[in-house]
């Protein structure tokens, strides 16, 4: 299925869940009534009956389509040995992959999702991807769109995990650029893991960030190193 395709149905499905409280509020009466009554009468109401149709099957289309883009990366990670129905499942697992990592690596460069995609850069927030991943982690973090802080702030989050000191300079120039706003937090907490004196110079001037996100990141990293009391 098409990316378009998949955003058509994300926005459906978005319509669908914010109708979710118009429709129960039409449906509440004035007088109380127990929860078991007002399940009664919703499963009797034939409107309500075919929104929560609809967005069941909605639902169901979406996640269909979701593995279906997904699916050369579950393929490749089952030739490894990596049997799972999704890249979060790897994020949800106690279980070590290394053997993942490099796949996980290689789809990461690929133009999936941002659904699927984001679950592969959380995927290498493991120690066993520390240094192997740093570059594409980068690489793709400049890549994401600006306006979407969520799914920005998930590359700083894995960078914080599986940082080296080569890559300092990188995460310098990303906490140091101001238009990268908030996404920038796990970076600075990034910076906190190296002991570097440029590093730490750094984090002394981001205490002075405009963002109090940014400032207080700086501040807790600054104090796991033992500069600040």
């Amino acid at each position: 299925m098409k990316q378009e395709d998949i955003c058509k149905l994300e926005r459906r499905f978005a319509e669908l869940s914010k109708g979710l409280k118009r429709s129960m509020e039409s449906k509440i009466p004035n007088k109380k009534i127990t929860a078991a009554e007002l399940q009664a009468q919703l499963q009797q109401d034939k409107e309500y009956q075919k929104w929560l149709k609809e967005k069941e099957e909605v639902r169901t289309a979406l996640e269909a389509a979701y593995a279906d883009e997904e699916k050369p990366l579950i393929d490749d990670l089952a030739k490894v040995g990596v049997n799972v129905m999704s890249s979060w499942d790897l994020v949800n697992t106690k279980s070590s992959y290394k053997t993942a990592i490099p796949i996980l690596v290689e789809h990461l460069s690929k133009s999936y999702h941002i659904k699927n995609k984001e679950g592969v850069i959380r995927a290498l927030a493991v120690k066993e991807a520390t240094g192997v991943a740093c570059r594409s982690i980068l690489d793709e973090y400049h890549k994401a769109p600006k306006d979407n802080f969520h799914y920005r702030w998930a590359f700083g989050n894995t960078m914080a995990v599986i940082i080296t000191p080569e890559f300092i300079d990188d995460v310098i120039a990303i906490v140091r650029d101001e238009s990268n706003g908030d996404s920038r937090q796990m970076f600075v907490a990034a910076l906190g893991k190296i002991k570097s004196p440029t590093a730490m110079e750094v984090l002394g001037q981001l205490i002075k960030d405009e963002s109090e996100v940014i400032s207080k990141e700086a501040i807790k990293a600054l104090k796991r190193q033992g500069k600040l009391e």
